[in-house]
This record gives C-alpha cells, sequence and structure tokens, in this order.
C-alpha cells in the first residue's frame, strides 16, 4: 500500500533572487492544498528589506497562510507605526507611541500603508485642529507620522512620503503667559491635607513632586515619574544629592538636594518603608500600582482641584465638596486664567524654578546649567514672567529734575512754560498769545 503523500510545508527558510526589477523571494508555500514552490517579487532593490520580507513570507507559509498575494499583503498604518515607534532608540519614544496612539491611529490606522494619501495625512492633522489642539501638538502629530512613512519610503514599501506635502494647519495659538504660584501660596498648598483618608496618598504624592521640581533642577513632570531611589543618596536618609533623569536631553545631571527639600523627601521615603530602588513616584491604581510608572497622564487638574481646597474655595461636607466661596481675581488667575494668563499647571514648577534663580542674581549661563536647558534660548523662554523683566531700572528713567539743568535759561524757561498752563481762566492773556509767548525764544 502506497504511503500519503505529506503535503505540510516543509520546514526551510527560503532564497532570494536578484532579478532586472529588483529581489525575489522563492519560498515553498501551499497552493491548493498542494506544497508547492513559488517565487514572488518583493518590490525592493535593498538586500537587508528583502531578507525580512522573505523571513515574514516563509513564516506565514509554515503556519498554512494560502495564496503568496495575503502573505506579501502590506501593513496596515496601526501595525507600521508600532513596528517603528517602538524600534527607535531615541529619548522622546514613550510620548511619541503616546502621540500616535492618541491622535493618528483613531483616523488612519486601519487603512494600509499603502493606500494612505496626503489627503488621509491632512484629515488628521485639520481633526486636530478642529478640537482646539495647539499647534506644538499638531506639528508634534504631524513629525511622528513623517518618522513613519519616511521610514517606510526609505525601505522601498511604499512610493512616497505622503505626509511631505502636507502643511501643519494653524492650530490653536496662545501666546498668554503661564501663572506661576508665588511662595506663600506653594506654602499654605503644601500645609493642606486632603479630609478622605483614600486621597490623602494622592494629594501629598502631588505635593512631594511640586517641591521636587521647584527645588530640584526644575525636573520635568516625566523627570519625576522616571526618578528613582537609586538615583538618590538615601543612605541614612541624608538626601545630599542626587541624579536628575533629564529624560528629554538624555543628559543625567548630579545636583545638591537643598536643605529645604531634604525634610520633605525624607519623610516621603520613611512612608514607603525606606526603599534603596524603584520609582520615587510610581503609579497609584491600576494593576501596577505601586511599582508601575505614570505614562500619558497629566496632574495640572488635579492640582488645580487641590489648590481650590486648600485656599477655601471649595469646602468639604463630609461627604463631597461644594463651592464655598467666589474666587478672587488672583484665584481665576490660577484656576480658570484670564485675558492675559493661562491657568497654573504642573510644569508651572520648573517656570518658578527658572525664574528665581532670575531674580536671585544668578548669570544665564548658571542658570542654564541649573536647570538643565540644552541651549540658552530654550532657558530665555521661561524668564519673561520674572520681576525683573518687569520693572524698569531706576537709571533708565528720564531725570526731569530741573535744578539738575546746567544752564540758567532753560530752568527759566521751564518755570515760565509752567505758569503759562497754571493762569488762571480769568487772565487777560489769550492761551494762544500766552502760549506763544512762553515757548518763544
Amino acid at each position: 500500500m502506497t504511503k500519503p503523500r505529506d503535503k505540510r510545508v516543509p520546514r526551510r527558510t527560503g532564497s532570494l533572487i536578484w532579478r532586472q526589477s529588483g529581489w525575489h523571494a522563492r519560498f515553498w508555500t501551499v497552493v491548493d492544498g498542494e506544497p508547492m514552490r513559488v517565487i514572488r517579487p518583493l518590490g525592493t532593490t535593498l538586500k537587508p528589506v528583502a531578507a525580512k520580507k522573505l523571513a515574514r513570507l516563509v513564516a506565514e507559509a509554515s503556519q498554512g497562510v494560502q495564496g503568496a498575494a495575503e502573505s506579501a499583503r502590506a501593513e496596515t498604518v496601526a501595525e507600521a507605526g508600532r513596528r517603528i515607534l517602538e524600534g527607535r532608540d531615541v529619548r522622546d519614544r514613550g510620548n511619541d507611541l503616546i502621540r500616535f496612539r492618541l491622535h493618528v491611529a483613531p483616523h488612519i490606522g486601519p487603512l494600509l500603508v499603502t493606500e494612505v494619501k496626503p489627503a488621509h495625512v491632512r484629515g488628521a492633522l485639520e481633526a486636530l485642529a478642529s478640537l482646539g489642539r495647539s499647534r506644538a501638538t499638531i506639528v508634534h502629530v504631524r513629525r511622528v507620522m513623517s518618522v513613519v512613512f519616511d521610514t517606510l519610503w526609505r525601505d522601498e514599501l511604499i512610493a512616497e512620503n505622503p505626509v511631505s506635502r502636507v502643511r501643519a494647519p494653524r492650530g490653536k495659538v496662545d501666546t498668554r503667559e503661564r501663572a506661576v504660584l508665588i511662595d506663600a501660596e506653594l506654602a499654605r498648598y503644601l500645609a493642606w491635607a486632603h479630609p478622605d483618608d483614600r486621597h490623602k496618598t494622592g494629594v501629598l504624592q502631588r505635593q512631594t513632586m511640586a517641591c521636587v521640581s521647584r527645588m530640584f533642577g526644575g525636573v520635568r513632570t516625566g523627570d519625576l515619574h522616571a526618578l528613582e531611589w537609586s538615583a538618590l543618596e538615601t543612605e541614612a536618609g541624608k538626601f545630599s544629592f542626587g541624579w536628575a533623569p533629564r529624560k528629554k536631553t538624555a543628559r543625567p545631571q548630579l545636583l545638591e538636594v537643598p536643605e529645604m527639600l531634604r525634610p520633605i523627601l525624607r519623610d516621603w521615603w520613611e512612608r514607603h518603608g525606606r526603599p534603596t530602588s524603584g520609582l520615587v513616584f510610581p503609579s497609584l491604581t491600576g494593576e501596577h500600582a505601586g511599582v508601575g510608572s505614570k505614562g500619558g497622564v497629566s496632574h495640572a487638574g488635579a492640582m488645580r482641584r487641590d489648590l481650590r481646597r486648600a485656599f477655601g474655595v471649595d469646602a468639604w461636607d463630609g461627604i463631597q465638596w461644594h463651592e464655598a466661596r467666589k474666587l478672587t481675581p488672583r484665584e481665576v488667575e490660577l484656576f480658570e486664567g484670564t485675558t492675559h494668563v493661562k491657568p497654573v499647571d504642573f510644569h508651572s514648577w520648573r517656570r518658578a524654578f527658572a525664574q528665581a534663580l532670575a531674580d536671585s542674581g544668578s548669570t544665564a549661563q548658571q542658570a542654564q546649567q541649573l536647570t538643565g536647558h540644552a541651549s540658552l534660548s530654550a532657558h530665555q523662554r521661561y524668564l519673561v514672567n520674572t520681576s525683573r523683566m518687569r520693572q524698569l531700572p531706576a537709571g533708565a528713567l528720564p531725570d526731569l529734575t530741573v535744578r539738575a539743568w546746567p544752564v540758567p535759561q532753560l530752568e527759566s524757561r521751564f518755570h515760565e512754560t509752567a505758569s503759562f498752563w497754571r493762569a488762571p481762566k480769568d487772565s487777560n492773556l489769550r492761551p494762544s498769545d500766552s502760549k506763544s509767548d512762553a515757548l518763544s525764544s
């Protein structure tokens, strides 16, 4: 009796064949239930790209995928975006993935990369503009899309980069200054504790993060999320120095911890069992609560809510919060914003740190180093709200003291002109005549 033929695909890796039109793949697959060796064009002249395509074809063929056309189908934008962005070794990779997931994938994620046209890209960006997103956000999203499609174009997976034909819409441009808490307001915030035990830890964490950002190099929110106990001198609770992560510039910076900040850090450290490793400010909710890092979260709304309660705008009746009084003009600036001022956000602590350095007399170079700014121009954007930028120096004012004039005739003319403007209404002199007499020379 003849043994039935084994129709399984042989375990082979396939091979690449060069032809005039580019690289081709030769591999085994199943066609109409029969194993068959086929040759398919890969649409590229780059051997590394062709090798990746061949490996994918062979893997899919070994799983019984029928038809080379289905095996060689293009990726969707969602698939390509995740693959490319996760594989990039850049400092802002996490933020780019968040931007792609929130602002790109919902609009063009299901499309095949070969189907995307400039109109699709323009539509995704205009959707952001219609939602009132800032121009900075729109520019960042366009950059992320350009990174994805430029990589696909360089790998010869698409004919052109559709993003290159699209300009970022203007979006919402807000040129108002950002409100910054003064020292007395910070002290009032730190003295407040949430009356509900369930929320005390969350409030205390935000207060501690605010102190670290305000006094430890003006670290950004992303740096706070990445800060670990191993980066601080936890031995015996000294906290005399620490490494600021500086994720944006990828340059960790060794800084002295001010004495004012040390007891605040020590208290937070002792509350968590004096750890020597792990995150200083981990996520407090979700499946990774207590150990996982925070991601894609904003503390601005929660902090403004805390401030309203700390300032007595909202009152606790034992069950819920309710508005106890109207906002003062200053509180309107902080919590809601005005025509000239944007409401306070968590990045305001970094602004306060930079502005305090300028007001203390630090040079621009010293302040730039302490804030970790990559350039002096980046640092100067934080200084528009300093007291030195608001007060005109006395030496810049004109000297209008008459006695200081050295020419007696000028002093005489000044008094004559002044007496004319003080002349009584029933004077015999007509205003025009008196003015011409007083000012003639």
